[in-house]
């Protein structure tokens, strides 16, 4: 009888042992959940200002009484003004989208030709429709933009100190192609920060006075500026 009863002791043992040994399989067997924190997504409209440098570069020849007169002038001014647009993410780094920019800008020259005739030109209002490509490591996006630009531009030539001689080209929009290149920074989930340079040619503007003297102005504008935009 005793025998029996130890049979019995060392069974239940096995068994127990066997079972502890496959729930400590069990525990070691069960998937351990990993979080991945989520990428930030760029997709939405936005809206903000920007402010920064203008460049203004002008090249004017001027022909009187044939002679030539040549200058190469740049100058420097401020820019600042709104821009809107809307991107759309795919393919988790991709994104594309399209944005509109309304600025002013200060930058203007004045350069003597010959001994006494003198050439004024400058920017003011100026504005762009752009596309935009870029590709995002999570919340900074780096981009290319694409698109035309206008400007309100003033081009004058002043032969001698006679205002009748004056040659005026001013108030006049002026269209030309548009390509930058930026970066954008997602600090918040709405707030974005943003540094870009962008490059306009306005093309050229052919001048005549009474005397039949002529003035070819070449309009071109370089901006850097930095901006900070709200997303939707």
């Amino acid at each position: 009888m005793k025998a029996v009863y130890n049979l019995a002791v060392a069974a239940c043992g096995v068994l127990l042992a066997g079972t502890a040994a496959q729930a400590g399989d069990f525990r070691a067997q069960r998937p351990v959940a990993v979080y991945n924190a989520p990428y930030y997504n760029w997709t939405g409209f936005y809206a903000g200002a920007f402010a920064g440098g203008a460049h203004g570069v002008w090249t004017v020849d001027f022909y009187r009484n044939n002679n030539h007169g040549h200058s190469e002038q740049g100058a420097d001014g401020l820019a600042f003004g709104l821009y809107g647009g809307y991107n759309y993410q795919f393919a988790r780094n991709f994104v594309i989208g399209a944005e509109v920019d309304l600025g002013r800008s200060t930058a203007s020259q004045s350069n003597d030709i010959f001994d006494n005739d003198t050439s004024y030109a400058k920017y003011g209002m100026f504005g762009s429709a752009r596309a935009r490509a870029g590709y995002a490591f999570d919340r900074l996006l780096v981009f290319g933009t694409l698109g035309v630009g206008i400007a309100d531009l003033t081009n004058t030539i002043q032969k001698g100190r006679n205002a009748g001689e004056q040659v005026v080209w001013e108030n006049q929009v002026k269209a030309g192609l548009t390509t930058g290149v930026g970066v954008e920074y997602a600090f918040t989930n709405n707030w974005v920060g943003r540094g870009e340079y962008v490059y306009t040619d306005y093309g050229s503007v052919t001048l005549f006075n009474r005397d039949g003297n002529r003035a070819d102005f070449k309009n071109e504008l370089h901006l850097i500026r930095a901006g900070a935009s709200y997303r939707f």
